[in-house]
């Protein structure tokens, strides 16, 4: 499903989901990257870089 949105959706989407995950504990945030990585790199990679985790962010994208 990700796949098949537009720039503007995807950006909303991963912009709502970081945002719900704020509050979440670093572990938990980790975790999910990397669910989300596992679906679509970009999706991983997004959510990574608007949560502030550079290095989950770095490795969604390699």
């Amino acid at each position: 499903l990700f796949r098949l949105m537009s720039e503007a959706q995807r950006a909303l989407l991963m912009d709502a989901i970081a945002g719900a995950m704020k509050g979440v504990p670093e572990a938990i945030q980790r975790r999910q990257i990397g669910h989300f990585t596992k679906a679509d790199p970009a999706y991983g990679g997004g959510v990574a870089r608007r949560l502030g985790l550079a290095s989950d962010a770095a490795r969604a994208a390699g």
